[in-house]
């Protein structure tokens, strides 16, 4: 990768890290259990190890990816990290975009898919100049989808909060453009962009909901058709990838897979 895409990696990552505690008040979907924060910042900290190599970093990011948004998020990067500039980046994007797609067994609109959605479209119609104006056109269109997100779930319009997960990738591109851009200082602060959508509101109740969520590597011999099936109809929220895109991860005959979900199991 060249120089500054290793230190855009790193400097998503801690951006993420600094307001993990905030992503974890505003977890509400799809359940209201205050942890997205902390999820992707484990989940995405292989990203601050590029000396490592794309493949070892895809695989780690497998390996560490907890709950639905860091399963989903994991997807999505080890797309964004076939790109080796920005002259790269909207095939790489889009590759990511398809890849958390299609991990989510139910996907839905109002997620962090959504803002991948955004991010496709804007690269794609704004290539890559690599400099704060073109920063600040895609982070603007990032930046509607995530506060489209409450007219697309009513649980998030209910608690008056945009999605957790879907903030927590925008606040990623927003340190990972910047750097890019060389434009290092440009933050805006999230509380002012996202001002009014940032507090669940004292009239939300959640829903009795039992279960837990479960975090797991599988190597499965032969073909992962079934294993694949049987997890996905394990609960609600199942995400679900595969090792397609990992090389040398694993045996030539085994499948990676990891889910999580919530329900009775």
């Amino acid at each position: 990768m060249e120089t500054p895409f290793p230190q855009a990696l790193i400097a998503g990552y801690e951006r993420v890290a600094a307001w993990a505690d905030l992503l974890d008040e505003i977890n509400v979907f799809p359940v209201a259990d205050g942890d997205t924060g902390r999820n992707l910042v484990v989940s995405l900290s292989p990203l601050r190890q590029s000396a490592q190599g794309r493949e070892r970093i895809i695989r780690e990011l497998l390996l560490s990816a907890r709950g639905n948004s860091g399963n989903i998020a994991a997807r999505f990067f080890s797309g964004l990290l076939m790109a080796d500039s920005a002259r790269d980046l909207a095939v790489a994007v889009r590759q990511g975009r398809d890849r958390a797609w299609q991990a989510v067994n139910d996907p839905k609109q109002g997620t962090m898919l959504t803002v991948f959605d955004a991010l496709a479209e804007a690269v794609e119609e704004s290539p890559a100049m690599a400099d704060a104006p073109w920063r600040e056109r895609v982070l603007q269109r990032i930046e509607r989808a995530v506060l489209s997100t409450p007219e697309l779930l009513p649980k998030l319009k209910a608690a008056g909060v945009v999605d957790a997960g879907a903030l927590g990738i925008f606040i990623y591109l927003d340190g990972f453009f910047s750097v890019l851009a060389g434009d290092g200082d440009g933050f805006r602060p999230v509380t002012e962009i996202f001002k009014g959508y940032l507090k669940v509101s004292p009239s939300f109740s959640e829903e009795g909901e039992t279960g837990c969520c479960v975090d797991t590597v599988l190597r499965v011999e032969g073909e992962a058709g079934d294993a694949l099936r049987g997890i996905s109809a394990v609960g609600e929220s199942v995400v679900v990838l595969r090792d397609g895109a990992l090389s040398g991860g694993f045996p030539p005959s085994g499948k990676a897979l990891s889910s999580c979900g919530t329900g009775s199991i």
